[in-house]
């Protein structure tokens, strides 16, 4: 939803002669919206996918020692692709909160309000999204891998408040 508010601000924007000195950009900036935002639909299926082959090894069978081995390191590399596409997600959704500053500086003012939604969707998509990486680490046995992405949701976390911030600063100081 953040992806596809944000680019219907550039749509709204572009084409306009009022506008004319940042069609360019809003062009691009709708051109990475509507990209980012295909991606993300993709990613939800994927996210389906892994949760469906990590239910299907949770089901495997367990009577021999083989068997429990087996179920394990299917359900491990369950885990790391239920963790990784929701950290891919939660990228994808920073991105697009990246995309949100200029499209809530430089777009219709008359959608102004739909640039704020577009980051307020952004940011909860990519802090739900960090939320899902972080259940699934509590199982993932491998340290190195729950390191790697513990790091990749802390730097994602660490910059969240300041992409949110800026936006809805811009966005402030065009209502006013």
């Amino acid at each position: 939803m953040g992806a596809a508010l944000a680019a219907m601000v550039c749509h709204f924007t572009v084409g306009r002669p009022k506008f004319a000195a940042v069609d360019d950009e809003m062009r691009a900036l709708a051109d990475r919206s509507d990209r980012v935002r295909e991606e993300l639909v993709t990613l939800v299926d994927e996210d389906a996918a892994a949760f469906d082959a990590y239910s299907r090894a949770t089901r495997l069978p367990r009577g021999t020692e083989s068997e429990i081995a087996a179920r394990f390191s299917a359900m491990q590399s369950a885990l790391v692709a239920c963790a990784r596409v929701p950290l891919r997600i939660a990228s994808r959704a920073a991105e697009v909160l990246d995309l949100c500053r200029p499209i809530g500086e430089r777009g219709n003012p008359r959608l102004v309000s739909d640039a704020a939604v577009a980051a307020l969707f952004s940011e909860a998509a990519m802090r739900a999204a960090i939320l899902n990486v972080r259940v699934n680490l509590l199982s993932i046995k491998d340290s190195s891998t729950r390191g790697e992405l513990q790091a990749a949701i802390s730097r994602l976390e660490a910059s969240a408040g300041g992409r949110l911030g800026r936006v809805m600063a811009a966005v402030e100081a065009r209502l006013e």
